[in-house]
C-alpha cells in the first residue's frame, strides 16, 4: 500500500479513536446548552444585571459560566447591554467569563483532562470574571470609563438581531441558525425547539471539537514532545507567562483549548502552564481584539487585555504552587 495512504489511514484511525473517547461528553454538553437556550435561562438571568448594583458583578460571573456564547458571540451582546443601560463593570465581567466556560466546555474538559481540570477551569472563570468586574469598577470610580468615554464612534441604535441592522460587525446571526429558521417559525413545542437547539450546538461546537482533536492527533504524531514539554511541564519559572503570551495571537476557543491540551495529556502536565493554556487562549481571541479596537477606545482595549493577561498569569501561578 502507498505509504502516504497508509499514514492517512492511521491518522484517521487515531482521530476516530479520540472522537469516540469524548463522544458522549460532547453530546451531554451540547444537550445541556440546548436546554439552557430552549428555556432562555441565560436571558432571564441577564435581565437581572441592572437591578442589583455591585452584586450584579457576581450575577454576571454566574451567567458567564452557563452562557453558551464564545468571545465573538458575547461581545456584540455586551455592547448592546451597555447601550441599554447595564453598568460597564458587570458587562466586562460577562465579557471575560463567558468565553472561558459553558456547559459543553465543562463536560468536554472533564472527559478529556479529568474532573480536577474542569473544576479548576470553572473556578478560574469565576475569579477572572470577578477580577474583571471589580478592576473595571475601580477605574470607573476614577472617571475613566463613563459611557461617553467607551466607544470610538457612535453605535447605531436598533436591535442587533434585526437583519437590517446597519452595522454588520455587530449584527447577530441567530436568525440564520437552524432552530430559529426552521423550528421556532413553525412551532412553539419545547421538545422540537430543544432538538433544533441541539442541532445548532452540534454544528457550532462540533466543528471546534473536530478541529481541536485533529490538531491534537497531528501534534501527538509529528511534533516531538520535547518541543512542548519544556513549557507544559514547567521546567523553568517563565513557562507560565510564555505560554500565556504565546496563545494571545491564536484563535483558540474553550472547546479547542481542552481538545488540543488533551493531545499532550501523556506528558507530566504541570498545573500552571496547563491552566494558562486553557484560559489564556479563549479570553484573548484575535477576532475579539479586532472588534475591540474597532468600536472601543484604546483604554478599554488595554483594560481588557491587561485583565486577561494578568488574570491568566496570576491564576496559573496560584494553581501551580498552591494546589
Amino acid at each position: 500500500m502507498d505509504p502516504i495512504l497508509t499514514e492517512l489511514l492511521e491518522l484517521g484511525a487515531d482521530f476516530i479513536a479520540e472522537f469516540r473517547f469524548i463522544f458522549w461528553y460532547f453530546v451531554s454538553g451540547v444537550a445541556l446548552e440546548a436546554l439552557v437556550r430552549t428555556f432562555g435561562w441565560h436571558i432571564r438571568l441577564r435581565n437581572l444585571l441592572d437591578r442589583f448594583g455591585h452584586g450584579s458583578i457576581w450575577i454576571a460571573a454566574g451567567i458567564g459560566i452557563f452562557s453558551p456564547l464564545c468571545a465573538c458571540g458575547v461581545l456584540p451582546l455586551t455592547i448592546s447591554m451597555i447601550l441599554a443601560g447595564v453598568p460597564f463593570a458587570p458587562a466586562m465581567t460577562l465579557l471575560v467569563t463567558s468565553p472561558l466556560m459553558s456547559p459543553a466546555g465543562y463536560t468536554l474538559t472533564a472527559w478529556e483532562l479529568g474532573d480536577q481540570w474542569a473544576i479548576a477551569k470553572v473556578v478560574s472563570a469565576l475569579i477572572m470574571g470577578l477580577f474583571a468586574g471589580y478592576v473595571t469598577l475601580y477605574f470607573q470610580r476614577k472617571g475613566w470609563f463613563e459611557l461617553d468615554k467607551l466607544f470610538t464612534r457612535g453605535i447605531p441604535k436598533g436591535d442587533f438581531h434585526d437583519p437590517d441592522y446597519p452595522c454588520e460587525d455587530l449584527q447577530c446571526n441567530c436568525r440564520k441558525m437552524f432552530s430559529k429558521k426552521y423550528v421556532e417559525t413553525r412551532t412553539s413545542n419545547k421538545f422540537f425547539i430543544f432538538l433544533g437547539k441541539f442541532v445548532d450546538g452540534t454544528l457550532k461546537i462540533g466543528k471546534f471539537v473536530i478541529l481541536g482533536i485533529l490538531i491534537a492527533v497531528v501534534a501527538a504524531r509529528y511534533i516531538p514532545s520535547d518541543w512542548v514539554s519544556g513549557l507544559l511541564t514547567n521546567t523553568f519559572p517563565l513557562s507560565i507567562p510564555l505560554i500565556t503570551l504565546a496563545v494571545v495571537p491564536l484563535h483558540i476557543n474553550q472547546i479547542m483549548a481542552s481538545a488540543i491540551l488533551y493531545g499532550f495529556i501523556d506528558l507530566p502536565l504541570a498545573k500552571g502552564p496547563g491552566l494558562a493554556f486553557l484560559i489564556g487562549g479563549p479570553v484573548t481571541a484575535i477576532p475579539v481584539m479586532v472588534i475591540f479596537l474597532t468600536f472601543f477606545r484604546r483604554r478599554v482595549f488595554l483594560l481588557y487585555l491587561g485583565i486577561s493577561l494578568t488574570g491568566t498569569i496570576g491564576l496559573a501561578y496560584i494553581y501551580h504552587y498552591l494546589f
